[in-house]
């Protein structure tokens, strides 16, 4: 018999990683008309604004203190997340929507070797393995030459590197974590708080006034970008997760990157070289092993 909240999960995650993907067109978009910390400032300002509205009504005294303490514990998640967005949007100033997509699933594989770091567990081989082909696919991807590298490529592996701190971090305070709505509302509020001091570079408010003037693709990227891929997806991610294995979530997730790069060949014109597409399929796969990888460990640990 079919399982109709998990086939209704499957498709909500699914629809989340669609909008991830069109997440990287719509940074693309929008660096027309603001660099890359003054769309981090504009993204979080609307979803917070969005997102207060939408929990306000639910902050009642009991829940208060709920709330307080959510503020203390979202801190570190937020001051990671801003430096993912930050430098995923700036390295989208220098390289393609395509490859930045590809380079942040890097984050997939990182997250088990930084575990491993932490818990000081060995690091099988096969996760090892799975790292070195990730790392390599990478070069392969940014066409590596060491007279000439990609600065946007560089920046979006910091990109990675900062997810995975992240996404760890959140792994071990989620246990005390009873609405994973507010959480992001908070953690969305820290991040507009971190980026106030980029509201007065280059003049912001004086954009923000003149947005009509914006081009309409703009002005459509940052409005995806704030309701879609920060307060939309998150929320179905949260909600698909509650029926779904971690292994099924993290391979739905992934999705993310090909629906990126379907997204860019569409809108933007971009390609992939022969060399550039294996790298792709390196990063994917190595993250996809990795994943499952994971998983399987953590079964074993349970029986």
């Amino acid at each position: 018999m079919i399982n109709k909240t998990a086939v209704t999960a499957v498709g909500e995650l699914l629809f989340a990683a669609i909008l991830w993907g069109f997440g990287f067109v719509a940074c693309v978009w929008a660096l027309k008309a603001v660099d890359a910390f003054e769309l981090t400032f504009v993204r979080f300002a609307l979803a917070s604004a969005l997102s207060l509205l939408i929990i306000a009504p639910k902050l009642k005294k009991k829940n208060m203190l709920t709330a307080a303490e959510m503020v203390r514990w979202s801190f570190w998640p937020a001051v990671f997340l801003f430096g993912t967005l930050v430098f995923q949007t700036w390295g989208l100033h220098y390289t393609t929507a395509t490859k930045c997509g590809f380079i942040t699933t890097l984050y997939v594989v990182f997250v088990p070797v930084l575990e491993s770091f932490h818990m000081k567990r060995k690091i099988p081989w096969t996760l090892w393995s799975c790292v070195g082909a990730a790392l390599f696919g990478t070069l392969l991807i940014v066409n590596v030459q060491l007279d000439s590298i990609n600065l946007g490529d560089v920046l979006t592996f910091v990109c990675a590197l900062f997810a995975s701190l992240q996404i760890y971090y959140m792994g071990l305070i989620s246990p005390r974590v009873k609405s994973p709505f507010t959480f992001n509302t908070l953690q969305s509020v820290w991040c507009l708080l971190f980026s106030i001091p980029f509201l007065f570079h280059d003049n912001l408010p004086a954009k923000l006034l003149n947005f009509t003037s914006w081009p309409a693709t703009a002005i459509a990227g940052v409005a995806s970008l704030a309701f879609c891929s920060t307060v939309l997806a998150f929320f179905l991610q949260v909600k698909a997760q509650a029926s779904l294995s971690p292994t099924v979530s993290s391979l739905l997730c992934l999705l993310e990157s090909p629906f990126s790069m379907i997204f860019a060949i569409a809108l933007l014109n971009e390609s992939l070289g022969p060399l550039e597409a294996v790298g792709a399929a390196l990063i994917f796969l190595s993250a996809v092993g990795a994943s499952y990888l994971e998983s399987t460990a953590k079964k074993r640990k349970l029986k």
